[in-house]
């Protein structure tokens, strides 16, 4: 037997030779097993655990009246023009007023750009684009302001009046 090219020492050889033999006696462990369990004596028992007390059987619960449901939500109020949108829709009023249209149109427009949900806006522009005779532009505008106008009967009632006018020109 040779290592990196050295001769292995005869001791060396049968100590490894000792090892491997000693291995599996080494390895094994005797088993010893427990003893058997002793019997106890009647004399000896141990007492039984205690009881738990009874539980009472549960009572039947009288079913309560279902709860009223909740009133219905009103729908909100239309946006009020407040600020900058207030400033232009005035400013398209007068506009319209002196019969400017397309600076009416201009002013409106970016009212709309600050506040699309805005019924007042919407009819302003219904009625300026009535004005200028575009009536099917008249009638799309007041229709959407009469979807935004909620729940004011007197908004309602001009959009109503200015989608009816379209209509008729």
């Amino acid at each position: 037997m040779m290592t990196a090219g050295r001769p292995v020492p005869a001791w060396w050889r049968r100590l490894l030779a000792g090892l491997l033999l000693a291995l599996p006696v080494a390895c094994t462990a005797p088993v010893q097993e427990p003893p058997p369990p002793r019997a106890l004596p009647p004399a000896e028992t141990a007492p039984a655990p205690p009881q738990p007390a009874p539980v009472p059987a549960p009572q039947p619960v009288p079913e309560a009246a279902p709860p009223a449901p909740p009133p219905p939500i009103p729908p909100p109020p239309p946006p009020a023009s407040s600020g900058a949108t207030a400033s232009l829709l005035q400013q398209g009023r007068q506009y319209a007023a002196a019969g400017n249209y397309p600076l009416a149109t201009s002013s409106l427009e970016r009212a709309l750009r600050i506040n699309p949900n805005d019924a007042d806006i919407w009819y302003e522009l219904g009625r300026v684009k009535l004005g200028q005779g575009d009536y099917a532009q008249a009638q799309n505008m007041a229709r959407r302001a009469l979807a935004l106008a909620g729940g004011d009967p007197q908004q309602r009632a001009r959009c109503e009046a200015l989608i009816a006018e379209a209509g008729r020109r």
